[in-house]
């Protein structure tokens, strides 16, 4: 009679813990109740911009390279992230507790706010002075001017960036990136970047 009732309670713990994994795939990454939860990623975010940062690869030891460190041209990168709130969110997914995200689905951010992004140099860069605007010699990974960016649909919320200048030797990409949003205040951020070595 005891091995029965033991026999009961691990399968009705096995039941309720299958029941709720599969309530957990079944809500991840569904943004819109219309969306088959089995299929496709749901629509995009409608989310505000909050706030703007720059950071710089080569990634290594865990952390991203600073302006204390020296890097090789042909490894420097350069990342925009714009950070944000979200304005509508299903209820769907909202008060479900424990909502899990599949790893597939990458952000889909539609942001509301944006009205444009610009950079100026900050000290001189190459044969460009301090005091430049730079947005239109930036360019995302997409082939898109930071002067023409404008259609921040379908966003992950971060960009990879390119400059269009050569710089010297031993020097570094000081910026100022302004995040214009659409009730005309802004976002400011400065930032300097490792050591370039051109050599």
């Amino acid at each position: 009679m005891y091995s029965i009732l033991k026999i009961k309670r691990v399968k009705m713990t096995a039941g309720i813990v299958a029941a709720y994994l599969s309530m957990m795939i079944f809500v991840a990454c569904v943004d819109d109740t219309e969306v088959n939860p089995f299929g496709e990623c749901g629509g995009p975010s409608k989310v505000n911009a909050i706030d703007i940062s720059l950071f710089y690869e080569p990634y290594e030891d865990n952390k991203y390279a600073s302006e204390s460190d020296t890097v090789n041209l042909e490894d420097f990168r350069i990342f925009l992230k714009i950070a944000s709130e979200t304005i509508s969110q299903s209820s769907f997914t909202g008060s479900f507790p424990g909502t899990a995200f599949a790893l597939s689905c990458a952000p889909n951010l539609d942001f509301q706010n944006i009205a444009s992004i610009s950079m100026t140099l900050l000290a001189p860069y190459g044969d460009k002075e301090a005091g430049t605007d730079i947005s239109s010699l930036v360019t995302t990974h997409d082939e898109i001017k930071l002067s023409d960016l404008r259609d921040f649909t379908g966003s992950m919320g971060q960009y990879r960036l390119s400059i269009a200048v050569q710089p010297e030797n031993e020097s570094q990409l000081k910026t100022k990136t302004i995040l214009n949003l659409k009730d005309g205040s802004q976002k400011v951020y400065e930032s300097t970047s490792p050591v370039l070595l051109t050599n």
